[in-house]
């Protein structure tokens, strides 16, 4: 069977595309932080009988958590005769947030480590076992924030950008691999939350400093988040049967190319 190892996956879109594709006779490997949430997450993927979940707890700017995660991989790859398809680096940061220029050494460090640092090791760490796959895909979870600048969310943003222009250089270097940016849009989940609250509170500095930044916008899609399934449903698509094609570039769930990936299940 197909092994995809998904990052963030004990809550929100992890989650969400976790149960996905274990609706495939698929291997899921789920990295959280949370063993709680991960516990939780094997009850309700217990209902998939042909499908297989592995979880690991940890976080994954530590090391062991991804040499964890690579262990996981090898005994499979030599007990099951499976094959390494997919990584989806979906565990991130939102925060800090505020005023760009306010934040520590500290806070920036964590937010790349965890935004940029770690997604790129983990890739290089399964490079090994992509060799051995001609149709393997790489999906880094991206943000609208990449496209433009969002007052308040300045740290995050810059990390989503750089992750935008590393899948397009991974994809120059490595060609015979399939690495995509995708913007899954403005998701219910824990992480809207926590921007929507971030923008609100940004909303209320910048009128306290008397500042002309207008936040109603932001503050208004991110009241309006959309449900996980759409999004989540062409992410387990496209970790499956993404067409080398989409290789270096950046999508939204809404981009007409993602139409063929939109369907429950894909043939």
């Amino acid at each position: 069977m197909d092994i995809v190892i998904v990052t963030g996956a004990s809550k929100g879109i992890g989650k969400r595309v976790c149960l996905e594709l274990l609706k495939r006779p698929t291997i899921v490997i789920a990295a959280a932080r949370s063993l709680d949430l991960l516990l939780a997450l094997q009850q309700e993927a217990s209902q998939y009988e042909s499908s297989q979940l592995i979880t690991i707890s940890g976080d994954i700017t530590d090391a062991s958590t991804r040499q964890n995660i690579i262990e996981a991989v090898s005994t499979l790859l030599a007990n099951q005769g499976s094959k390494l398809q997919a990584l989806i680096n979906n565990a991130a940061l939102v925060s800090p947030t505020g005023p760009l220029l306010s934040h520590s050494d500290e806070e920036w460090l964590r937010q790349w480590q965890t935004n940029i640092q770690a997604p790129m090791s983990l890739i290089a760490q399964c490079m090994p076992f992509f060799s051995r796959n001609s149709r393997a895909v790489v999906l880094n979870v991206t943000s609208s924030t990449s496209q433009r600048p969002v007052p308040g969310f300045g740290p995050y943003g810059s990390t989503k950008i750089a992750l935008n222009y590393l899948t397009a250089a991974l994809a120059s270097e490595y060609p015979q691999i399939s690495f995509i940016a995708f913007y899954p849009g403005v998701v219910d989940t824990p992480m809207n939350k926590e921007a929507l609250d971030a923008a609100q509170k940004f909303h209320k500095h910048a009128q306290s400093e008397g500042l002309d930044i207008d936040m109603s916008g932001c503050v208004e899609m991110l009241q309006s988040p959309i449900s996980a399934d759409a999004p989540c449903a062409i992410m387990a698509n496209l970790a499956l049967y993404a067409d080398s094609s989409l290789s270096g570039k950046f999508y939204t769930y809404k981009d007409k190319e993602m139409e063929p990936y939109s369907q429950k299940f894909i043939n």
